[in-house]
């Protein structure tokens, strides 16, 4: 199934892997502007060069589903990309996960595979996703992708990050060894906001 057009893709995937993207507080996880038009290249060594861009442009195979059974997590996935003032978009219900579609997928040779959540939901009450806070390293990720093959992950790191300081290099890289990183909202409830503080942020490396 073909998501969306892979140069575009490539291109915000390779914006999010120079640092050009920007996670901000709201009511979602996670929120990404696409700036426009964007700004040059950053220097060594965020600069993506020839050959990682090839790379991005490759063909990749979305995700389904997303199982995590030490924290009884099992969502479905569904992709998600920008949306009209170029922010990600989310499922509206916590107990679906979206996956970041214009950066790396489970079967990409470089990069972070985002997969987001809400926490919780006035109407649906908490999602799979609150339950990120009790990860640890060394539990086991299964992600499925719509051919039905297994990737497996392995937690390495889990974090709860300010939403003004979470690193956004890291979390939106196109380079580097193939990792999924799952985010959703935690911390206090800013009533004025309406939106909690910080985020947690969990990062897998790839087993499988």
């Amino acid at each position: 199934m073909n998501l969306m057009h892979t140069s575009r893709r490539s291109v915000v995937a390779a914006l999010a892997a120079a640092g050009l993207l920007a996670v901000a507080a709201a009511c979602s996880p996670v929120t990404v502007e696409q700036p426009s038009p964007p700004p040059a290249p950053v220097s060594q060594p965020n600069e993506l060069n020839t050959d990682s861009l090839s790379l991005l442009s490759q063909s990749t195979t979305a995700p389904v589903r997303l199982v995590m059974p030490d924290l009884s997590i099992d969502m479905s996935v569904e992709p998600h990309g920008l949306d009209d003032v170029g922010e990600m978009s989310l499922p509206v219900s916590p107990f679906t996960a979206g996956w970041y579609a214009y950066g790396s997928a489970p079967d990409s040779v470089q990069g972070s595979t985002v997969i987001a959540a809400h926490v919780d939901s006035l109407p649906e009450g908490k999602g799979p996703f609150s339950r990120l806070r009790d990860a640890v390293a060394g539990m086991t990720i299964t992600v499925i992708d719509e051919l039905g093959i297994e990737h497996v992950y392995r937690v390495t790191e889990v974090e709860r990050i300010a939403k003004a300081e979470v690193p956004l290099n890291r979390v939106f890289t196109g380079v580097g060894e193939p990792h999924l990183v799952l985010v959703t909202c935690g911390g206090e409830w800013n009533s004025q906001a309406s939106s909690y503080r910080d985020n947690y942020i969990v990062t897998a490396e790839k087993v499988t």
